[in-house]
This record gives C-alpha cells, sequence and structure tokens, in this order.
C-alpha cells in the first residue's frame, strides 16, 4: 500500500524549471557533478598517455614522408575515435531510469541532448589539447606555419577535435539506444572495429567494400590530416629502403650472348629506341667510369689477351676459320710447276720451329682488363684533357641496329656470358642518388592520392562531413530517447 501511494506521488511530480534554456543549465552542472564526484575526469589522464603513446610512434615519421603522413592521420585517427568513443559511451545509459522518469514529468529530449552537447564537446576540447601538447612534448615535428590558420598545431587540433566530438555523439547515439551499460559496451568493439577497418586509409579495401568507408567518421579524419599534412607533397621511401636492404644481394648469372640479342627484339626495347644508352663522355669521365665498371664487374683480372708462343700462333692461324681463305692460296715454289698451300707452309715452319727449340718461344705476354685500362693512359689523359668529350652519345636504336647488322657478334649467339655484381655494385655504377631520386620520385608518382590533395576546399569539405556526423549522431540521439517512454522495461 505504501509503494503505490509513492507511484502516485511520483506520477504528480512536475519538474520545477519547464523552460528549455533553464534545464540546459542544470543538465550541464549535473554533467560537471559527474565529472568530479563519479570520476569522469579519468579520461583527460588517459588521452594524455594514449597521446604519449601515439607521439613516441609517429615523432620520426609524421610529416616526414608520404608513408608517415598516412600512419600519422592514421594513428591521429585512432586517437579521436577511441576518445570520443569511451566519453559518452554509459553517459545516458547508466541513468536511463532517471531519464525515462524526468521525460515523464516534463523534462525536454532536446535540453538533455543539448546539455550533453556542451558538456561532451567541452571534455572533448580540453582532450584534444592536452593530447597535442603531449605529442608536442614527445617530439612530434609540427611545422610551425599552418595551412588553414598561422600554426599547423591548430590546423591538425582542430581536425582531431572534429573527430574526437562526432565520435563522442556517435557514442552518446549508442548510448541513448542500449538499456544497459554493459549492452553499451558490448557493441563498441565492433563499432571501433568498423571504423578503423573500413578508414580506407592503411588497409586497402576490396571494390565491394570501399563505399563503406563514406560512411566512417575515420575516412574523413584521415583525409584531412594526410591533406593537412601535405602527403602529396612529399617522398615515398618505402620501396628505396627495400632496395637499399638489399645491398649485399647478388644479381646476375650466366646467360648465352643469343639471349640477350633476343632481348633487343622486344617491344619494350623497340618503344625506346630513342633512348640514350651511352652518353657523350669527356676525357675525366670515361677514366672514372672505366675503373668503376671494371671493379662493379670484378673483370679487372680477366685476361683479355693471353701469353702466346710461336707454336700458338701457328696453330690459331691453321685452326681459324676466319682464315681459311688465306690457308687455301697457292704459293709458288722453287720447283717450277708446283705450288704449295699456304697451310702446308705454315705446317712446315712449325715443324721447323720445334726441331730447333724455338716452337716455346714468347711472342705476346699475357694482358688483363686492368693492364689495358693503364695502356689507354686515361688518367694522364684527364689532368690535361679532361674536358674533352670522346664520342657522341649512342641511342638504344643504334646499338641495336648494329648489333643486329654485325655478322661477328650474331655468330657468337651461342657463347655465355657470367655477370655477377651486387646490388650495391650497381649503386656505385650509375649512382647512388641517382637511383634514390629515381625510385622516390616515381613510387610518390604512384601513391599520389586526390583526396588527399592539400587544398583548402578539400580540407574545408572533410571538415564539413565530420560536422554533419556530428550533427546527424545528436539527432538521432534525441529521436531515440523521445520513444523511451515506450521502454516497457
Amino acid at each position: 500500500m505504501a509503494e503505490t501511494n509513492m507511484n502516485k506521488k511520483a506520477k504528480v511530480r512536475r519538474i520545477r524549471h519547464r523552460g528549455r534554456e533553464n534545464q540546459v543549465i542544470i543538465y550541464i552542472g549535473k554533467h560537471l557533478r559527474f565529472f568530479f564526484n563519479e570520476h569522469d575526469w579519468k579520461v583527460l589522464p588517459m588521452a594524455a598517455v594514449i597521446a604519449a603513446l601515439v607521439g613516441m610512434v609517429i615523432r620520426k615519421r609524421f610529416f616526414i614522408n608520404m608513408e608517415g603522413s598516412l600512419i600519422g592521420a592514421f594513428a591521429l585517427t585512432c586517437v579521436g575515435i577511441w576518445n570520443g568513443c569511451f566519453n559518452s559511451i554509459q553517459s545516458v545509459c547508466r541513468e536511463r531510469p532517471i531519464v525515462k522518469r524526468e521525460h515523464r514529468s516534463g523534462m525536454h529530449i532536446s535540453a538533455y541532448v543539448t546539455a550533453h552537447m556542451i558538456y561532451q564537446f567541452l571534455l572533448c576540447a580540453a582532450q584534444t589539447g592536452l593530447s597535442m601538447y603531449m605529442m608536442k612534448i614527445m617530439g612530434v615535428q609540427f611545422p610551425k606555419e599552418g595551412f588553414m590558420t598561422s600554426w599547423m598545431i591548430v590546423d591538425i587540433g582542430i581536425t582531431l577535435l572534429l573527430i574526437t566530438y562526432a565520435s563522442d555523439m556517435m557514442s552518446l547515439f549508442i548510448s541513448s539506444i542500449s538499456h544497459t551499460t554493459t549492452g553499451a559496451m558490448t557493441v563498441m568493439p565492433f563499432i571501433l572495429i568498423f571504423q578503423l577497418v573500413f578508414s580506407g586509409g592503411i588497409i586497402p579495401l576490396p571494390a565491394w567494400s570501399q563505399t563503406l568507408s563514406d560512411f566512417t567518421i575515420s575516412n574523413y579524419g584521415i583525409r584531412a590530416i594526410a591533406a593537412q599534412s601535405g602527403y602529396n607533397e612529399m617522398p615515398m621511401v618505402t620501396a628505396w629502403n627495400t632496395l637499399e636492404g638489399m645491398r649485399n644481394s647478388e644479381i646476375g648469372g650466366t646467360v648465352t650472348v643469343g639471349q640477350l640479342l633476343d632481348l633487343t627484339a622486344s617491344d619494350a626495347a623497340q618503344k625506346r629506341r630513342d633512348t640514350v644508352i651511352v652518353p657523350s663522355y669527356t676525357v675525366q669521365e670515361a677514366a672514372n667510369f672505366t675503373g668503376t665498371v671494371a671493379d662493379a664487374l670484378q673483370l679487372k683480372d680477366k685476361v683479355v689477351i693471353p701469353a702466346m708462343t710461336v707454336e700458338d700462333v701457328l696453330n690459331q692461324i691453321l685452326t681459324n676459320d676466319a682464315l681459311q681463305e688465306l690457308q687455301d692460296k697457292d704459293l709458288p715454289t722453287e720447283a717450277e710447276g708446283e705450288n704449295m698451300k699456304a697451310s702446308d707452309m705454315i705446317r712446315l715452319l712449325l715443324n721447323v720451329c720445334r726441331e730447333n727449340g724455338l716452337s716455346d718461344q714468347s711472342l705476346t705476354s699475357e694482358i688483363t682488363v686492368d693492364d689495358a685500362i693503364r695502356s689507354l693512359r686515361l688518367d694522364e689523359l684527364a689532368q690535361s684533357d679532361g674536358d674533352v668529350p670522346l664520342n657522341k652519345p649512342i641511342t638504344l636504336g643504334e646499338a641495336i641496329d648494329f648489333l643486329s647488322g654485325n655478322e661477328w657478334v650474331q655468330s657468337k649467339r651461342e657463347e655465355t656470358v657470367t655477370v655477377k655484381l651486387t646490388i650495391g655494385d650497381v649503386f656505385d655504377l650509375v649512382g647512388e642518388e641517382n637511383i634514390k631520386a629515381a625510385v622516390e620520385e616515381k613510387t610518390a608518382q604512384a601513391a599520389w592520392k586526390a583526396e588527399y590533395e592539400r587544398t583548402p576546399e578539400n580540407i574545408i569539405i572533410n571538415w564539413i562531413m565530420l560536422g554533419l556526423f556530428i550533427m546527424a549522431f545528436a539527432l538521432l540521439a534525441t529521436l531515440a530517447l523521445e520513444l523511451i517512454d515506450k521502454d516497457k522495461r
């Protein structure tokens, strides 16, 4: 009987302040009491710790290169989403019975949600300021000059605030439709996973799921921060770092001359006929290049002209197919009417040399590539005529035409060529800085993205989209709570 009387009193009780403005002020005061008395202030040191940890990870990457800017944008977006989600995920569902009772007594849901929005905005602003300060302390090198404002740290701070606040309003909506704190916390991990996996930033998405990224806060947050940091204007270093890590890896092998010649007939080679493969070299450049090539290909000790005796020379003449016409030539003799072939004369001379011990006498000494280079005296010439050009540029087409029309080269198709060198040797041969510049430039061009273009219009559009998320989730939370009286529990 006593319970019935109490319920009747509760039903006739009405809220004293009926105006929305007064109710907003009252509920802001209530949230502030929760902040101090219910330890809601704990979200601030948590935000500081998270920002410090993230700052330690991105401080040597953010604003440095493409990869670092994208990783930094993703990391900062994660910070904002994490802070915002846990600000309000339990704020409504933990007092759901009270909200239902006060709504029946005359509380305006719009005033209740507005008070939440004001309080949560102040909380998000405090978290953002603290996060930016901690990242600055941890060594993140924010450029001094901003793009949208006078300071880059303020530019990034505005985007982080919008991400945090949008996530906060999303959690407020989830808290509004959840009946218990356990239910809200159970849903929260799935929301976080959806936001981060389908952000479209770090993780490439299959074609069927790319549209989902347009419905994530993280997508617009990453776009805004990447654009602000100048993603498209920076070099990409991953490919070069990978290549440099292979410096000691060996490349090359054994191929036939024919396989190399067949490459010149490929479509790729024909399309590049006008490409200069041998530039014009001065005497000084030729001296440097010749020595570098010999070192890189490990050819300095290779014998180009072996030591030859009298017998070696005569045998070479007898066995060389190119001298067959000379060997078959008839030579006159003292006997009238008789001739002797040149090959017979050479054999006769060879026997005479053997009989007299002259066949082993050396005619030439061994000459290596290094000996041949030194014989050119390029170093001496470089001192006096270093700037004198030695040749005209040679294009790929000219080289192909020469190789395909040269009978001697074609006759060597079955011979093998063995080349063994390291990636580092190629760097030394071509020039490490030249390779690095080319690789970074080409990979940066391939990684360029229109959605990260650094323009005021692009950044403002992403800010507007985050603002629309804020308003949409606040409206959804209001609509959900307007129906709270239909909740039978």
